[in-house]
């Protein structure tokens, strides 16, 4: 008996065409969908890190009596005081170890962390040449602690009001659930300003105000925001925080307690 095998041709030109186009076509439909796939994992990651943020925090009032630790850096530092300077309990230094980490003062220059707790996953930083400092080597923070909740400073304090303790006491927070503890804040010196100048030392420190507050990521249902932990430790998305109604946007107003931990 004599096999007979009838191989098939190979592809034509006309069919290795159709095959290409048909790929490309598949393809150009699932990247708008890979894409906005990725973007909200992302963002999912990002709320995360906050999340992280906020156990850490409670973990801390928890063995601090009830405060929590100081907002600001080196920075404020004051020289004059002798011991007990606020950066030396600022909360980057403070709070990693609660979550597996090192502090922030103990990677040095150049050696800075980029990623995990320390930054969103979105991300977008310039280059050094677009700021007053060296992000590449100093480091920089995407999140930010809401300055106002150690109201000691005289910059943004309402009228007739006096300074606030340092320390801030969970116990004396009007509404956690509404006031912030930390935000995403701008890292591009163009956006999340509004005033007069451009803010060159955006991601530079680890507390900011109002006009730090960033619209960096396009949420897949409230638009340009960014992620808000606030101080029960819920997370949220903001688009609204920015009000440029005000004579001033960097200052909240009187009694403003999404900033304000209670009312002067």
């Amino acid at each position: 008996m004599t096999c007979r095998f009838h191989l098939r041709a190979a592809f034509t030109l006309l069919e290795l065409l159709v095959t290409i186009a048909l790929i490309a076509l598949l393809a150009a439909l699932l990247t708008p969908a890979l894409s906005k796939s990725w973007a909200a994992a992302q963002e999912r990651a990002c709320a995360s890190n906050l999340r992280s943020w906020g156990q850490a925090f409670v973990l801390y009032a928890s063995d601090h009596g009830g405060y929590l630790p100081h907002p600001d850096g080196p920075e404020r530092e004051d020289k004059s005081s002798g011991v007990g300077q606020p950066h030396e309990h600022c909360y980057v230094d403070m709070l990693p170890p609660y979550l597996g980490e090192r502090p922030w003062r103990d990677y040095p220059e150049g050696q800075k962390p980029a990623g995990g707790i320390w930054q969103c996953p979105r991300t977008r930083l310039l280059s050094d040449d677009a700021y007053s400092y060296q992000p590449s080597r100093e480091g920089f923070f995407s999140y930010a602690m809401n300055s106002y909740l150690a109201h000691d400073f005289p910059f943004g304090l309402p009228w007739g009001a006096e300074p606030q303790p340092s320390f801030l006491a969970l116990s004396k927070c009007t509404a956690p659930a509404t006031t912030i503890l930390m935000f995403e804040q701008t890292l591009s010196p163009a956006a999340g300003s509004g005033q007069a100048g451009s803010l060159k030392t955006a991601g530079q420190y680890p507390a900011e105000d109002a006009r730090a507050v960033t619209e960096r990521h396009n949420h897949t249902a409230g638009g340009l925001g960014g992620n808000v932990l606030y101080i029960d430790g819920h997370v949220g998305w903001r688009n609204d925080l920015w009000d440029e109604t005000l004579r001033n946007p960097r200052i909240p107003q009187r009694g403003d307690l999404t900033w304000f931990p209670y009312k002067y």
